[in-house]
């Protein structure tokens, strides 16, 4: 059994944050930030929002694009790295802010940002098995509330925007009744994960295997609460594993790079993307990118730019795309899909 994307949906806070207003918090130069990231602005929630309000919107966004309701759907999956709390996730509290579908199964992954990848993995399999027929996958991030808008971060507090993305997958090959000339398949997914490099990237606290405490003083002035990044691992290892998991997942479908029409990436930053490009000898106006206006978006980057480049005309009947991810844990991996 076949399963589709049939909608796409995307929300992004209103507060436009410029490297000119950011570089003086982490002092560094707007320049600096540029050159080290390609990033020129990004998003940034007010102090009323947080990532389910986004999340919201998003899922909302996708269901009238999809033609949907939401008394249709049946499992909710959900994605973020900046919950509105420690506990619950943001599945439930997005279900509550929906109405419509009381009941359904609404769950959390924790898979940073290869969270398009996994989702899509688990909604694939609950069509298959028909335990589903309508899932809707969604990533949401509100992380400007927890930067560390100081020098010593600033590579990493450089980086991060807010927003969320969202997709409907369904079971049915059937059009919206809305106009659109393509649906887009999920033909393979690939996705690995290594925990040998679990402390590359991470936020150690609040956290079981701090001590005593899961969040005490201590480790508050040492910023544990905050995102800790070693970022040459990091880039070195995302180019080396996703080229990686690109090369797999195109020979066992028998496919060349130069058979992709569309390759949507994981918003890391701009130079990633650009050695990525390279490394899959794939020229860069086939590669979706909004990294530069968004930042790094997180749970939320895989599914703004596949929504972005769906309401940007960019995918037609047969256009093959190749959607790549990879973050915290390390988690990464690919997804073959066709517009059929």
């Amino acid at each position: 059994m076949s399963c589709f994307i049939t909608g796409y949906g995307s929300a992004l806070p209103e507060r436009v944050v410029t490297n000119a207003e950011l570089a003086p918090m982490l002092g560094v130069t707007p320049d600096w930030i540029e050159a080290n990231s390609g990033i020129l602005e990004r998003r940034w929630v007010e102090a009323h929002q947080a990532a389910s309000d986004l999340a919201v919107a998003a899922v909302r966004d996708a269901l009238n694009d999809a033609d949907t309701r939401a008394e249709d759907v049946d499992y909710l999956i959900a994605c973020t790295l900046s919950p509105d709390y420690q506990v619950p996730g943001i599945a439930p509290l997005v279900q509550q802010k929906l109405e419509g579908c009381p009941g359904v199964p609404a769950i959390d992954l924790r898979v940073g940002c290869a969270a398009i990848l996994y989702s899509l993995q688990l909604a694939r399999g609950l069509i298959e098995s028909r335990a589903a027929n309508t899932v809707v996958c969604f990533g949401a991030e509100a992380q400007s509330k927890g930067l560390d808008l100081h020098s010593r971060s600033a590579d990493l507090s450089m980086l991060f925007g807010d927003g969320a993305g969202a997709v409907v997958v369904s079971g049915e090959s059937k059009m919206p009744d809305k106009t659109r000339e393509y649906l887009v398949r999920v033909d393979d997914i690939l996705i690995e994960t290594d925990g040998n490099f679990a402390e590359d990237l991470i936020v150690r606290a609040p956290g079981t295997a701090n001590g005593a405490r899961w969040l005490d003083a201590e480790q508050l002035a040492a910023g544990w609460h905050h995102g800790s990044m070693q970022g040459r691992t990091v880039i070195l290892q995302a180019v080396r594993k996703l080229s990686d998991a690109a090369d797999h997942i195109l020979v066992r479908n028998g496919l060349s790079p130069g058979q992709v029409d569309l390759v949507i990436p994981h918003q890391a930053n701009a130079n990633l993307l650009a050695a990525l490009a390279r490394k899959l000898c794939i020229v860069s106006d086939r590669v979706v990118m909004n990294v530069d206006r968004l930042g790094n978006t997180s749970c939320a980057s895989a599914f703004l730019a596949l929504s972005q480049a769906h309401k940007e005309g960019r995918i037609s009947p047969g256009s093959r795309l190749l959607i790549l991810a990879f973050g915290a844990g390390f988690t990464w991996g690919a997804a073959l899909c066709r517009a059929v």
